[in-house]
C-alpha cells in the first residue's frame, strides 16, 4: 500500500515537472519563431544573460504601455459613446417643419370682457360690481403666485367663493376674461395668402395662460399627416400677423408694457419659459428671422443602452417612461425633453398642493384655484428652476446635483430634435397707414388704421440651414482597429500572433503532454 502511495506521489511530481518542461520548451520555441518584435532575443541562449533580461524587460514594458493606452481608449469610449457632428451646412429648409408660433397678450385680463363677465355673474349684495371687476385682476396670481407683492389671501378666498357659487371652473373664467384669438389677431398672411386668423391660430395653453398658437399640437389625435412647412425664405413667404392689442382694454398685465409676447418652439413642445421669446411692443413692426437646426441620430445609436447614449427616442419614451397615459398629469402629443420637464413641474405641484395650475394641458387632475395660491407660492421655487424636484435654497444642492447621474426629474434628452433660434429687428409703424386684405395704403376707404397695432413677420432667413448627426463614436470595428494598432505599434502584434500563441501553448502543449504520458505508461 505504501508503495502505491509513493508511486502516486512520484507520478504527480513527474507530471508537474513534465508540464513545466513542456511549457518552457514551447515558450522557447515560440520566442524563436514568432513574428512579435523582441521575443527572439530573449530565447537566444548563446547571448549573455544580462542582455536577455534587458530584452525581456523591454518587451514587458512595451506590453504594459500598450495595455495602458488600450485602457485609456476604452475609458474614452465608455464616457463618449456617441459624437455629434455637423453633417451639412446646406440642408434645405423644406426639410424643416415651420416652428409653432404662440402669441400671448401681455394684458392677461381684458377690462371689457371682465365687465361683461361680472355683469352676468351672481355676486353677494355687499360686494359692488365695480369692486369685483377690480378684484378680477387677482387671476394673475394663478400665473405668477405673489405677483401683487402683498397678502391677498382673504381677497382670493372671497373671489373663489363667488366663482364656486356660480358653478364655474378657473379655466372657464380664464376663457371669459381673456381676449380671444379672433379679436387679438386682426389679420394673418401665411406664405403670401391672407386668411382669417381662426384658420391658422387656435386657442392654446401656455405658461402665460390662454394664448393663440399656430402649428402647435397638444393631443395625439390632432397631429396632421404633414406639419406646416415653408420652402422659401424672406418675410413674404412666412407668417405675418397684425395684432390689435387695444391698450384701452388693459386691466391686469404680467409686464409693465403694451404689446404681445411671441414664442417660437417645436410643434410638439409645450410653450414654457424655455421657448424662444420675443416681446413685440405697440405701434411697431417686428421681423423675426429663424435659422433652424436639426439634430438626428443614426439607427445604430438605438443599439446602445439609453444609459450609455444618454438620449431617448420618442417611441422608446412612450413605452418606457409613459407606458400608461392615465398616469400622466399632462396631455402632450409626443415625448420631448421640454414636455418631460413640464410634466415634472405639474407632478410637483400636485404632490405639494394637490392640484395642477390651469395653464398646463390637463389630464384629469384637479385644477388649482385661487385658494391654492398660498401653497403654490410656498413651493414656487421647486418647479421654476432647471431642477424642478430640488429646493434651490438647499445649501448642498451643488453636491447633490454632482452626485446625481440622471437628469432632473429623470428626464432624458431627445435623440432627435429641432431648434429654432430667432434673430429679431423692429421699426416704428407709421400711424397714417391703413391696412386691408389687399395690403397697406394711405387710403382709409374700406381699410383699418394701423394705430395701436403691431405687425410681426416670422420667417426663415435662408434657403439652407445646419443639420447635425449623432452617431456611435466607437463601434466594434473602431475598437478592433484601435487595439490592433496599439498592439502592432508596441509589440508588432497581428491577428496571426493569436493563432501562433494558441498553436504553441495549447495545441502543441496538449499533443506533447499526450505523447509523454503515453511513453511513461509504456515504460511502466
Amino acid at each position: 500500500m505504501e508503495k502505491i502511495r509513493i508511486q502516486i506521489r512520484h507520478n504527480a511530481s513527474y507530471s508537474k515537472a513534465g508540464c513545466w518542461n513542456i511549457l518552457k520548451k514551447q515558450a522557447a520555441e515560440f520566442c524563436s519563431n514568432t513574428g512579435l518584435h523582441g521575443y527572439k532575443y530573449i530565447s537566444q541562449t548563446q547571448r549573455p544573460k544580462t542582455e536577455r533580461i534587458i530584452w525581456a524587460i523591454t518587451v514587458f514594458a512595451s506590453l504594459c504601455c500598450a495595455l495602458v493606452l488600450m485602457k485609456m481608449s476604452w475609458n474614452y469610449y465608455a464616457t463618449h459613446p456617441t459624437m455629434t457632428v455637423i453633417e451639412s451646412t446646406h440642408h434645405g429648409i423644406w426639410n424643416y417643419p415651420f416652428p409653432a408660433i404662440t402669441v400671448c397678450d401681455i394684458n392677461r385680463v381684458s377690462y371689457n370682457l371682465t365687465k361683461e363677465f361680472v355683469k352676468n355673474l351672481r355676486t353677494p349684495s355687499n360686494v359692488s360690481k365695480e369692486f369685483f371687476i377690480q378684484e378680477m385682476r387677482l387671476m394673475n396670481e394663478l400665473l405668477i403666485p405673489g405677483i401683487f407683492g402683498y397678502d391677498v389671501q382673504k381677497n382670493l378666498t372671497r373671489l373663489q367663493d363667488i366663482i364656486d357659487d356660480n358653478s364655474m371652473s378657473i379655466l372657464d373664467v380664464a376663457r371669459l376674461i381673456t381676449q380671444n384669438c379672433s379679436t387679438l389677431l386682426a389679420m394673418c398672411r401665411w406664405k403670401g395668402r391672407v386668411e382669417q386668423c381662426d384658420k391658422y391660430f387656435k386657442q392654446s395653453l401656455s405658461r402665460d395662460g390662454l394664448c393663440c398658437s399656430f402649428n402647435y399640437y397638444t393631443f395625439p389625435d390632432t397631429i396632421p399627416e404633414n406639419l406646416e412647412r415653408s420652402a422659401a425664405c424672406g418675410f413674404e413667404t412666412g407668417m405675418t400677423i397684425i395684432v390689435n392689442s387695444e391698450p384701452n382694454d388693459y386691466h391686469a398685465t404680467l409686464l409693465g408694457a403694451y404689446g404681445i409676447k411671441v414664442m417660437t418652439h417645436y410643434s410638439f413642445d409645450y410653450p414654457d419659459f424655455n421657448a424662444d421669446i420675443q416681446l413685440v411692443r405697440l405701434n411697431s413692426q417686428h421681423f423675426m428671422s429663424i435659422n433652424p437646426a436639426v439634430m438626428y441620430s443614426k439607427p445604430e445609436v438605438k443599439n446602445l443602452a439609453i444609459s450609455t447614449r444618454k438620449c431617448i427616442f420618442t417611441d422608446e419614451a412612450d413605452k418606457r417612461l409613459y407606458t400608461n397615459i392615465q398616469d400622466r398629469n399632462l396631455t402632450f402629443a409626443t415625448y420631448s425633453y421640454h414636455n418631460c420637464l413640464a410634466e415634472c413641474r405639474a407632478t410637483i405641484a400636485r404632490i405639494k398642493c394637490g392640484c395642477i395650475p390651469y395653464y398646463f394641458p390637463q389630464n384629469g387632475t384637479r385644477v388649482c384655484n385661487l385658494k391654492d395660491i398660498e401653497c403654490l407660492y410656498r413651493y414656487k421655487s421647486f418647479f421654476d428652476t432647471s431642477w424642478p424636484d430640488m429646493d434651490p435654497n438647499d445649501q448642498n444642492i451643488p453636491q447633490k446635483i454632482d452626485n446625481i447621474k440622471r437628469g432632473p426629474c429623470g428626464c432624458i434628452p431627445d435623440c432627435s430634435l429641432y431648434h429654432y433660434p430667432v434673430e429679431s429687428s423692429f421699426g416704428t409703424l407709421d400711424p397714417t397707414i391703413y391696412y386691408s386684405d389687399s395690403g397697406f395704403s394711405n387710403n382709409s376707404r374700406n381699410a383699418t388704421s394701423i394705430r395701436n397695432h403691431s405687425i410681426v413677420h416670422i420667417f426663415f432667413n435662408d434657403l439652407v440651414a445646419f443639420q447635425y448627426r449623432r452617431s456611435v463614436n466607437y463601434s466594434w470595428r473602431n475598437l478592433f482597429a484601435s487595439f490592433g494598432g496599439l498592439l502592432g505599434l508596441f509589440a508588432g502584434f497581428s491577428l496571426m500572433s493569436i493563432f501562433e500563441f494558441l498553436y504553441f501553448f495549447v495545441i502543441r502543449t496538449i499533443i506533447e503532454a499526450y505523447f509523454n504520458s503515453k511513453k511513461q505508461s509504456n515504460v511502466q
